[in-house]
């Protein structure tokens, strides 16, 4: 299947539903869609893609559509990761601050454990999540840039 049809696929689908949710998936896909068909994809690239379109079967139609194509974006998008280095719109980012909450909560309960006070964990606690977060989203911000100046991103 080609990024055109895919992309007609999609619309249709837009078109057919009334669900808020289905619609954001939809609208996701052609997003990406939209973008790698504006880029100039190698030789090596182009096949690849169209076949992935074909092989997660876009225009079969399921009884829980919204759950089917959140699975079929989730796995779009990991193959555009994995096999073409294509990365969405602050991806890093996300990640990043998912992590600096994960290290930056674990580092703030020792800390604080460390205090004296009553507070101290409460406060460490507090700040280590802060610092965690902000510190992750910085570096994803970082390598979203790296990325975008790269060109893969969709």
């Amino acid at each position: 299947m080609s990024i055109s049809e895919a992309i007609a696929v999609f619309n249709k689908l837009l078109k057919t539903t009334n669900n808020k949710r289905e619609r954001r998936i939809y609208e996701s896909f052609l997003k990406i869609l939209k973008n790698l068909k504006n880029k100039d994809l190698s030789e090596r690239e182009s096949p690849v893609l169209q076949k992935e379109l074909s092989s997660i079967h876009l225009d079969t139609s399921s009884d829980n559509s919204k759950k089917y194509y959140k699975q079929k974006l989730t796995e779009f998008k990991a193959f555009l990761k994995d096999e073409l280095d294509f990365t969405t719109e602050k991806h890093y980012t996300e990640i990043g601050m998912a992590y600096g909450l994960m290290f930056g909560t674990f580092i703030g309960v020792v800390y604080g454990m460390g205090m004296d006070s009553n507070l101290g964990s409460s406060v460490g606690l507090s700040m280590g999540t802060s610092m965690g977060m902000l510190f992750g989203i910085l570096y994803g911000a970082k390598k979203d840039a790296e990325t975008k100046k790269r060109g893969k991103v969709v």
